[in-house]
């Protein structure tokens, strides 16, 4: 009977264990959130640099409206080195859960992007509600990575602000607002809500999630 309850009290302390490394490694992705939320204000600064020198110039050549229409390669090349880094470093610490995390925010933050260019071109000059399918597959990929995060560690805090994102995207949309965010010429330059919220999403977002998964691993 004494072997039996010790086997168990094993057991316990082996699964123990186990939950306390499978914590360790997923806080270990924290930085990878970290380095997203700056390539997307990177990319933001980007945008408004270009933007700014557009509005000093009277002729607006085609050479710089390619250059401005190209920044959003920035994201895809941004998140892709970001990728290859966290994945390098994670493979060091043979951490299997973290590498398939990665992986599985690589697909989505990496394949979303390349597809949203893909489709922007494919419907360059075509009609129909463009400006809310984009911003959409942006989102759809973005919520979709939190909430896997958040099942995959049974956080339920990231669980329900991922929901709470999602009723506020839905509200956004359902509004139609749009945001002034710059002059140009003399002309308004506004977007819809959804592109900026998902924007801050991918920026703002991205740090605090890994300033969270930080302050996790901590109180562990």
């Amino acid at each position: 009977m004494s072997q039996k309850i010790t086997e168990a009290i094993e057991d316990v302390n082996l699964i123990k264990k186990v939950i306390d490394k499978t914590q360790n490694d997923f806080s270990k992705v924290s930085d990878f959130f970290i380095g997203i939320g700056a390539v997307q204000i990177l990319t933001c600064f980007s945008y408004a640099l270009v933007f700014g020198v557009m509005k000093r110039m009277e002729d607006i050549s085609l050479a710089i409206w390619g250059l401005f229409r190209g920044i959003s390669l920035v994201s895809v090349i941004g998140y892709f080195m970001v990728y290859l880094i966290y994945h390098k470093r994670l493979k060091q610490f043979e951490n299997e859960l973290s590498i398939s995390l990665i992986n599985i925010w690589g697909m989505l933050l990496v394949g979303g992007e390349a597809f949203r260019i893909f489709f922007h071109i494919a419907s360059y000059g075509k009609a129909g509600n463009v400006q809310f399918i984009q911003p959409l597959f942006r989102f759809v990929f973005v919520i979709t990575g939190c909430f896997v995060m958040g099942f995959v560690i049974q956080d339920k805090l990231i669980q329900r602000v991922s929901l709470v994102m999602v009723f506020l995207f839905l509200i956004l949309e359902g509004t139609g607002l749009e945001v002034r965010v710059a002059d140009f010429h003399g002309n308004d330059v506004k977007i819809n809500a959804i592109t900026v919220f998902t924007t801050v999403l991918l920026s703002v977002g991205m740090i605090f999630m890994g300033l969270y998964l930080k302050k996790r691993k901590e109180e562990k």
